[in-house]
């Protein structure tokens, strides 16, 4: 974005640049003035023990060893829906505090029993709904996968 925004010259520029902002604290100052911007409670941000937390946290492990070659995203955002964390309908309410983190992405190796993704979850049933979906959205491989791209083209 640096380089693209003609603030930086190169990518190599534009990396020291925003190392630069992170290790300063300059970025953390304007993601904060972001967060006031749009109405949000920094407070949240400043101390993130705040925020709801989820009764049930179960991070799961790869059940093979192999290279990851795709992850179906419409999977774990239905997922995630169906944890509580999106709007399957316009006015379903959305628990802040249920989620996925995933842990590894398309190209990576993978040993058998490496952390795979976590759930964070309010009941014990979505949990396990949550992880037999997510299982089947990952494609394994025994031989290497290309990473995806970080971006796909530039529009001008």
């Amino acid at each position: 974005m640096l380089v693209l925004g003609k603030k930086a010259e190169d990518f190599e520029s534009a990396r020291q640049m925003a190392e630069e902002s992170l290790a300063s604290g300059r970025a953390w100052q304007v993601f904060r003035d972001l967060v006031v911007a749009q109405g949000g409670d920094v407070n949240f941000i400043d101390h993130p023990e705040l925020l709801p937390s989820a009764p049930l946290i179960e991070t799961v492990a790869a059940p093979r060893a192999g290279h990851i070659c795709g992850i179906h995203a419409r999977e774990i955002g239905e997922a995630s829906v169906e944890l509580g964390a999106g709007r399957a309908r316009k006015n379903d309410p959305i628990d802040h505090a249920v989620g996925i983190v995933v842990h590894r992405k398309v190209g990576d190796f993978v040993p058998a029993g490496e952390k795979l993704f976590t759930i964070h979850a309010n009941r014990q049933d979505r949990l396990e709904a949550a992880k037999t979906r997510i299982l089947g959205a990952y494609q394994w491989s025994e031989t290497a996968c290309p990473p995806l791209p970080l971006f796909y083209d530039v529009i001008k």
